[in-house]
């Protein structure tokens, strides 16, 4: 009833008069080098006789009389002629539709028309193999995604998404942290709030889609330019702001409340600003007396994102970003998926970049891109329990984070259009404050207490070679040293692409890859041990991979595109125990914790195959339609010397998705989006239930490692969306209906005190995500 008043707002606003004639707008730029692309023809691809062409800068601008779905064609000579689709025109702010444009090496008898790819975090060309970019709209638009970017790429080949409470990535049966996450091309600690340090994801995004630009989402055999990743990339840029007039966005819905505001800060030198702020809507409530959340916490979080661009007279540019946030939840005396009874938690977690990016043209054919950034996070963690005197006893206590400075000098140089090469240095200076602790039969013990300074450096180096239109060729090196055990590794990799047919391509990618261990492993103290501050897990060197792709694409008629990728990953020199147990680095991230494990060797190994298949009709027509199927294993060998599965072989997985809109008298959309999964349940230890039964408590089966997997994992979900533009503003409400047959799936298995058997904990059941967003 509270809310009705708003309610009765935003319904009097909506009834306006119809819209006016929108804008339009955006950049060309020359891939791989990014440079500027001058006096390019725009032209609407409808028939009609409407055309703009781009200023020294690149920039064109518009204007179209209504909105609606709009496809451009670019025309600029030395290059393939681009077709950008799909461009969503809305009254609420101008339309933004970047591009990249692919030289012509030769001149062709016919005309070449290729799909756009819109500007990536990398320049675009080097990426070979198992690449994606995506956009604001489909991280807003697909069903279950929740505006979560992490959610979103769940959709891709080769991820798994079978957890309700968490975004974690798992790629092609490898650890979550063994994924990248680099945002304006600097390397972040875990961008989401409540996520437990060294992890790589979290309940909530911290990263707002409403900020993001099209991105890069790579799942293996990526190029040289990364480095400190086993399983893949999500290489994420922020948008600029308006740099015409000022724009404002309203929104609430699962993610938070949200306030936006963007616009000009000089109309002399196009120079913006883009600001968006975030609060926990349930965090929210719980301050007006209304109590939701698991149990009965409720989860408050905030986040701000922000970025200033500042163009020069000479074609320079200066940015200055950042993304911060902080979390805290409390859990007292409650029972969920989340907490144990008779007991209390505090949890808190914050994360947070700022830095500034130079790019420059140095000359004609070289740019010189320069970011500085500092990083940081930290994580506070009181967890006690219930005592016989019923007082609350220390069990565990956290209180951990760390910082990093760092720079990244990024060097392309376009030798002609056939060849360029792209040259990078990364330079990280971390200060770390490890200091959490357990509670054992003689009292708290410390589990690491350690103050550390550490410093990695990176190079890479990446040719970009295209001898002839219908093939490319990426070979490059990567370079990584660590301070901490002075261990160093280069690694080879190469990648090409061969236009078999007009519509056929074959891809190939092949390579070596390497990451450092999870920084709190390496301070790990050995319980028990009489000599406190000994760090044996300092000695631990790189985990390591061997990755080779083969992949097909094939278009069919003018919408449809067919793909299909098979691949195999060698990993070795993976931490397990120096005595013969099933422990393996390869399965961290499985719980929420890091292991306090010591005396740790670099002697496991690990493999993960499997074929991956795609088909994908882009938004046209008013529909689209998107499937993936993934099979694959994920096996790893320790001391032992027996193959077992990790954690992570779940053995496939298929997502299916369609939408389709309708348009509602003259300006308005309705749409309708759907999305099925089914995975492979969890794996996990078989239970041995008459040990459990003795001690009262889940006793697992140490010989039998994730011998067991739960039931397959089933979820359908549904979304409404109604959009509707006004004069100057735009309206969007949606309901997502998750899971919405209300299937059970399991959690996981563990022994029932209660019914003295074994029992499944389940996942989220049915649930409504209602949005609302405002943009003017």
């Amino acid at each position: 009833m509270k809310f009705l008043p708003i309610l009765s707002l935003i319904l009097l606003c909506s009834a306006l008069p119809g819209a006016q004639a929108q804008t339009i707008r955006g950049r060309l730029l020359q891939e791989r080098t990014q440079r500027p692309i001058a006096q390019a023809e725009i032209l609407l691809a409808d028939g009609s006789e409407k055309r703009v062409w781009s200023d020294s800068t690149g920039h064109y601008v518009m204007t179209v009389s209504e909105p609606g779905r709009y496809r451009l064609l670019i025309k600029a000579e030395g290059y393939h002629l681009q077709l950008v689709d799909n461009v969503l025109v809305t009254t609420g702010k101008e339309t933004i539709a970047d591009a990249t444009l692919a030289e012509s090496t030769q001149q062709l008898g016919e005309v070449s028309v290729k799909a756009s790819r819109p500007s990536t975090a990398i320049a675009d060309g080097y990426v070979s193999v198992s690449g994606h970019t995506f956009d604001l709209e489909q991280t807003t638009r697909f069903a279950g995604s929740r505006n979560d970017p992490s959610r979103m790429a769940m959709n891709f080949a080769g991820v798994v998404g079978n957890n309700d409470t968490r975004n974690d990535i798992i790629i092609r049966g490898n650890a979550p942290n063994g994924l990248l996450w680099r945002v304006e091309g600097v390397d972040v600690p875990n961008p989401n709030h409540f996520g437990a340090m060294g992890a790589t994801g979290g309940p909530v995004p911290m990263l707002n889609s409403q900020t993001l630009k099209t991105s890069s989402f790579l799942t293996g055999a990526f190029p040289a330019a990364y480095g400190n990743a086993l399983s893949g990339v999500f290489d994420l840029q922020l948008r600029n702001g308006n740099e015409r007039k000022r724009e404002h966005t309203f929104q609430i819905g699962f993610t938070g409340f949200e306030v936006g505001t963007e616009g000009p800060l000089s109309s002399k030198n196009k120079s913006s600003y883009l600001v968006h702020y975030r609060y926990s809507v349930l965090g929210l409530l719980s301050k007006l007396g209304l109590r939701f959340g698991t149990g009965s916490a409720a989860p408050q979080y905030q986040d701000l994102t922000f970025k200033l661009n500042f163009p020069t007279a000479k074609g320079n540019t200066l940015s200055i970003f950042g993304i911060g946030g902080t979390n805290r939840t409390v859990f007292d005396n409650t029972v969920s998926a989340y907490s144990d009874a008779d007991s209390y938690n505090d949890y808190r977690t914050a994360m947070g970049v700022v830095g500034a990016t130079y790019n420059t043209r140095l000359t004609g054919k070289t740019t010189l891109r320069l970011t500085s950034a500092f990083t940081g996070t930290k994580v506070f963690n009181r967890y006690d329990t219930l005592g016989r005197d019923e007082n609350l006893h220390p069990n565990y206590r956290d209180r951990s984070h760390y910082t990093k400075a760092t720079t990244h000098a990024q060097l392309t140089h376009r030798y002609s259009a056939q060849g360029s090469l792209l040259a990078g240095v990364i330079a990280s200076n971390y200060w770390f404050s490890f200091h959490d602790s357990t509670q054992l039969a003689s009292g708290m013990r410390a589990l690491r207490n350690a103050n550390a300074l550490v410093q990695t450096y990176q190079a890479y180096t990446q040719w970009h070679y295209t001898p002839i239109d219908r093939l490319t060729v990426n070979v490059g090196l990567h370079a990584t040293f660590l301070s901490l055990n002075r261990e160093g590794v280069i690694e080879p990799r190469a990648g090409l692409t061969y236009q078999v047919t007009p519509k056929a391509t074959l891809s190939a990618g092949i390579g070596n890859y390497s990451r450092w261990q999870d920084w709190m492993l390496y301070f790990n103290e050995p319980v028990g041990d009489r000599q406190p501050g000994r760090l044996p897990n300092q000695s631990l060197g790189f985990s390591k991979s061997r990755q080779a792709v083969l992949g097909w694409t094939q278009r069919v008629g003018n919408d449809w595109l067919l793909k299909a990728e098979t691949y195999y990953q060698h990993l070795y020199d993976i931490p397990i125990d120096q005595n013969p147990s099933p422990y393996s680095a390869l399965n961290e991230g499985a719980s929420f914790f890091t292991t306090n494990r010591t005396g740790l060797i670099n002697a496991g190994t690990g493999r993960n195959y499997g074929v991956e298949l795609t088909a994908e009709k882009p938004l046209s027509n008013q529909y689209y339609l998107l499937s993936t199927l993934s099979v694959f294993d994920s096996q790893y060998r320790t001391l032992l010397n027996q193959w077992t599965p990790t954690a992570f072989a779940n053995r496939f997985v298929w997502n299916a998705l369609g939408g389709y809109e309708w348009t509602v008298g003259a300006h308005n959309t309705l749409a309708i989006d759907v999305r099925n999964t089914l995975a492979g349940g969890r794996r996990y230890t078989p239970i041995d239930l008459e040990e459990s039964r003795k001690i009262g408590t889940t006793i697992v089966d140490d010989l039998r490692p994730y011998a067991a997997q739960l039931p397959i994992y089933s979820r359908a979900d549904i979304k409404l969306t109604y959009r509707r533009n006004r004069p100057r503003a735009t309206f969007e409400w949606s309901v997502d209906v998750q899971n919405v047959l209300n299937h059970q799936n399991a959690y996981q298995m563990q022994y029932s005190n209660q019914f003295n058997s074994l029992a499944y904990s389940l996942q989220m059941g049915r649930y409504f995500v209602v949005n609302q967003r405002i943009v003017f």
